[in-house]
């Protein structure tokens, strides 16, 4: 009897031991502007760009420090940011400002203003051909900048009300959200038009690809759904229910997984790239917008507007394997309790 009552409680002891989750995550914050609205980041030189659409700047914090080492001004409600790790130059879109400025991350100083179209929004870029989309959610329309000349080469008629943009490069292909009509248009880079508009949910605004698997991720604020976009077929796969107002969407190719920032709740919620599922949401605070994860070091960088600062926040890994010790003084223990009897 004794025998068979240790052996349960040793089932389950080991049962609630492997039963730890698979990760966790440490949050710390840094303060920077008013409003912090998008994120950015430049693996290469280990350096976050913050646009700070309430005090007209952009501030840089030092992803070893934590810390913001310089703030920029740039120009009335700066929305959009994006960083181009071949040139190391960095392009802020000014919403209440038909003009997108350059900063040169060599120095951190605006080194050009671009005029574009009303109500520059969100950014992408493709860094092998040195092209820069730019949404334009007052014009309906997506301006192209040659990133050499620091000039418009096409203006791209979409749908109305184009929020977000992103680009794979290896297929040459731009996905810009329309949160006008809830749609998704999908442009050529080669030719710089649309070959398809696909109909998602309503109030598309974040889109972010993970270029390992070519899957898009869009985020739709009013059905608070995640649709999944496969890239080669162009065609939704999935949609997956997140938190309340999903706004900025990023992408840890490495892990993955997809962050999705619930302005609506103030959360992140973090999907499973293969099972289309939540695995975990991350408190925040309110207003969560801007999101983007660090691809070296899979560091998530979200901005909170109401506080004006970016939540640090590092995946703690624990594995589910119960460490040597434990398990050895566990073995000893139930034993010497053998023993005994």
């Amino acid at each position: 009897m004794m025998q068979s009552k240790i052996t349960c409680l040793l089932i389950i002891l080991i049962t609630s031991v492997c039963i730890l989750p698979a990760f966790s995550f440490e949050i710390s914050q840094v303060k920077v502007g008013a409003s912090p609205w998008a994120v950015s980041v430049n693996p290469s030189t280990d350096k976050i760009y913050v646009t700070n659409s309430g005090n007209d700047s952009v501030s840089v914090i030092d992803g070893k420090t934590d810390t913001v080492i310089k703030n920029i001004i740039v120009g009335e409600n700066p929305t959009g940011v994006a960083v181009n790790q071949a040139t190391n130059l960095i392009y802020v879109s000014k919403f209440s400002i038909p003009t997108v400025s350059v900063i040169d991350g060599n120095t951190d100083t605006v080194i050009a203003t671009i005029p574009v179209r009303a109500q520059p929004n969100g950014i992408g870029i493709n860094e092998i051909t040195n092209q820069i989309y730019v949404t334009n959610t007052g014009a309906a329309s997506v301006s192209v900048i040659d990133g050499k000349t620091n000039s418009i080469i096409k203006t791209i008629s979409v749908a109305a009300r184009p929020t977000a943009v992103t680009v794979n490069p290896s297929t040459n292909i731009a996905y810009v959200t329309n949160s006008g009509n809830g749609s998704v248009s999908i442009i050529d880079g080669k030719t710089n038009s649309i070959i398809k508009t696909i109909p998602v949910g309503s109030g598309t605004t974040g889109v972010a690809i993970n270029q390992e698997t070519n899957m898009i991720y869009i985020s739709s604020s009013k059905t608070a759904k995640i649709f999944v976009i496969y890239g080669n077929t162009n065609t939704i796969t999935a949609n997956v229910t997140v938190g309340s107002n999903p706004d900025g969407v990023s992408v840890d190719a490495k892990l993955g997984r997809i962050y999705v920032a619930n302005s609506g709740d103030g959360t992140i919620s973090v999907i499973d790239g293969k099972t289309n599922t939540v695995s975990e949401t991350i408190p925040v605070g309110t207003h969560v917008y801007g999101i983007a994860v660090d691809p070296s070091t899979g560091i998530i960088y979200a901005g909170n507007d109401s506080p004006g600062i970016v939540y640090v926040i590092s995946d703690s890994e624990k594995s589910q394997v119960v460490n040597h010790d434990i398990w050895y003084g566990i073995v000893q223990f139930f034993s010497h309790l053998f023993n005994l009897k």
